[in-house]
């Protein structure tokens, strides 16, 4: 339908139509679109928008977004939070977060979460936090989109009762890379599925317990198809979808 997908803003024609996926926007991109007559249809997710919301509404705090740096999500994010925010995503940050939090003279913290972000560190980061500034102010909105969260408790428990877990989706795709996380912890027999051709690759025989596991975003014909191929080589299995 001559759909064109562009890496920088300023490659959009004035006066074009333009859509923002899922992940959202930086804030200058809405300016740009404004100033270039632009005609934005936003697929922004309604999570998302409201976590860029709460951000604006927390200007005299200092902001922590604990997720991954070069996600598109986060870098959206960050720019609405403004110069005094930073962004966590592992233990090696923090000795860096103090030295920004303490240059911004802020006397609040207030911290959320990237909505595909690991629930279970994001609980660890947050005691961290607190033991490190036990004298502030810190206010915590964990802002992890229920479903993923839900995802992650099942696949929790999947993982530990199969032979095998199947984690269909895209490798670059920050939710599903978790849910393989996840699995691989549990289940040394994790396989990260990107098309029905993977299932061929892997071994099964009439003696495993299959987990079928897919990321948010996989379309859902694949994951029949996915499944159906599983039931063909007369495996038992449990799903998650």
């Amino acid at each position: 339908l001559g759909l064109i997908f562009l890496e920088k803003i300023e490659q959009v024609p004035d006066g074009s139509r333009l859509i923002f996926r899922a992940h959202g926007e930086p804030i200058e991109s809405y300016e740009y679109v404004k100033k270039h007559q632009i005609k934005l249809i936003d697929l922004t997710c309604n999570k998302v928008k409201t976590i860029h919301q709460k951000v604006l509404n927390e200007q005299d705090s200092f902001i922590i977004i604990i997720g991954k740096k070069t996600h598109p999500e986060i870098k959206g994010t960050q720019s609405f939070a403004g110069n005094d925010s930073f962004v966590l995503e592992t233990k090696e940050d923090f000795n860096n977060l103090c030295i920004k939090y303490l240059k911004s003279k802020k006397q609040r913290i207030y911290i959320i979460s990237q909505t595909t972000f690991s629930s279970k560190l994001f609980d660890l980061y947050v005691e961290i936090i607190k033991r490190l500034f036990p004298s502030t102010h810190i206010k915590v909105d964990k802002t992890i989109c229920n479903a993923t969260e839900l995802r992650q408790k099942e696949v929790q428990e999947l993982s530990q009762n199969s032979t095998k877990v199947l984690v269909i989706g895209s490798k670059n795709s920050s939710n599903t890379q978790e849910l393989y996380r996840i699995a691989l912890s549990n289940n040394q027999n994790t396989f990260f599925i990107e098309k029905e051709e993977d299932v061929l690759e892997i071994k099964l025989n009439d003696k495993d317990i299959v987990a079928v596991v897919a990321g948010a975003s996989v379309p859902r014909y694949l994951i029949e198809r996915i499944i159906e191929k599983i039931k063909s080589s007369k495996v038992k299995e449990r799903t998650l979808k």
